[in-house]
Parts: C-alpha cells; sequence; structure tokens
C-alpha cells in the first residue's frame, strides 16, 4: 500500500520511518486487521540516526465503520522493578529521579527504564540498568523475574510495556551508597539521580507514575508470597 508523507519530512526520511521497526508492525497490523484505503506519515523526530516518534494516519474502517484515525508510534518499552534486599531488614527499591520534560515534572520517580531499540526485550532491560543505576553486576537474563507486557493508551499510542523485576542482595552500606548517586548517559541528555525508599512507600507516592505502580502490584502479588513462605519455612 502507498504511503504519503507531509511536505515538511525530508525525502531521505521515507524509507528510514517504513522500516522503522515500531512504524513497520503497525502498517502490517493496520493491512491485517482493517480495511484500509489509505495511510499519511504527518511528522516524525530522529533520535541521532534513529527514527523515533512518527505521528501517522490511516483511513481504515473495521467491519464498514471507519475507527479513528490518528495514531502515535513511539515503539516499545522496558521497565525494571529493582528490589534490594539486606538480610532480614524491609526491601527497599531503586528509583530514577531526572527531568521529565512531557509531563513538565523536574524530578520525576520512576523505574529504570528505556525503548527497545534493538536486541531482545531481556538484554535491554539489562542494559538500561547497567546505564541509568551504574552498578556493575555480572547479571543474566535469567535473573529477571517477569511481570508481563501491557499496553499503554491503546486509544492513541502503540507503545507496549513489557516489566521486570530483579532482586539484589546488598548490606545496607552499598545500599546507603546508592543514594543521590548521579547517572545516566549524557550523549543521550540524561541526568539521573538514584534515589532509595522503602518498596512498600511506592503507592504513598505524591506523583504516581503508571509503570511504577504496575510494577510495584504485580510485583507484590506473584513474588512476594514466596518470601513469606521462606520466612515461615526457616
Amino acid at each position: 500500500m502507498h504511503v504519503e508523507f507531509a511536505s515538511h519530512i525530508p525525502q531521505d526520511w521515507h524509507g528510514a520511518i517504513l522500516e522503522a521497526p515500531h512504524v513497520r508492525r503497525w502498517i502490517d497490523g493496520l493491512i491485517s486487521n482493517f480495511e484500509v484505503s489509505g495511510m499519511r506519515i504527518r511528522d516524525a523526530v530522529r533520535f541521532g540516526s534513529r527514527i523515533g516518534f512518527v505521528f501517522a494516519e490511516a483511513s481504515a474502517s473495521h467491519e464498514g465503520a471507519p475507527v479513528p484515525r490518528y495514531a502515535f508510534l513511539r515503539g516499545d518499552s522496558v521497565g525494571l522493578l529493582v528490589i534490594l534486599r539486606d538480610g532480614d531488614a524491609l526491601p527497599r527499591v531503586l528509583l530514577t529521579r531526572e527531568p521529565r520534560l512531557p509531563v513538565a515534572v523536574a524530578d520525576h520517580l520512576s523505574l529504570p527504564a528505556g525503548m527497545i531499540d534493538d536486541g531482545s526485550v531481556q538484554s535491554t532491560a539489562l542494559r538500561e540498568f547497567a546505564e541509568e543505576t551504574g552498578l556493575t553486576l555480572a547479571l543474566k537474563e535469567r535473573d529477571l523475574m517477569s511481570l508481563g507486557t501491557f499496553t499503554l493508551s491503546p486509544g492513541g499510542c502503540d507503545e507496549r510495556l513489557t516489566l521486570y523485576a530483579i532482586e539484589l542482595e546488598l548490606d545496607g552500606a552499598a545500599i546507603a551508597a546508592l543514594e543521590q548517586r548521579a547517572t545516566g548517559l549524557a550523549c543521550e541528555h540524561e541526568h539521573i539521580h538514584l534515589h532509595v525508599m522503602a518498596l512498600d512507600a511506592i503507592p504513598n507516592l505524591p506523583q504516581q507514575d503508571a509503570k511504577l505502580l504496575l510494577a510495584y502490584h504485580l510485583y507484590k502479588a506473584r513474588f512476594a508470597p514466596r518470601h513469606a513462605e521462606q520466612r515461615l519455612t526457616v
């Protein structure tokens, strides 16, 4: 199917936009599930050499009825709930604090997270862990505890979020040293400071980040009972 491009989008971007994995997936899904009479790329943003955000529209219908036509394509992401354990002490969690321009917040608390640009979801999770925490631990994909994959805003955006948890055994001094550690990639304009807090304080945060809250409740439902059982059998 022919795809039109807005006149301000450079000609040499067209092929890269159509071959970007998140755009290709959207087009393939659209053709498979809807009756499509036309598509148009209204705008696009590059992050370095990579095609990032794409604003698209399609003239499409389902079972003969037209459907809303606009889509914000940004691709899939991954988030990691980092649980810090120190013997029998109450578990803590390692969060990132950084400026988030889209929500106009200068110190937004959230999970270590990032977009899945290439490689597997698991390898991206471990890469984001290393980049955003600065911890050089020999972690493997088998150390990740799956919490599931979710669509975040299907009425307007294609993003699917995959969540994992990981549990780290650290002593009190090592945990204390993480507080306010500066991390992030300067080349990506990341200005991150780490924050350590009690795991069970997450629901009471004044700012609520959806992926953080979802990861917390999924972890508590799936894995916290296991720790309770282990304590009872000791």
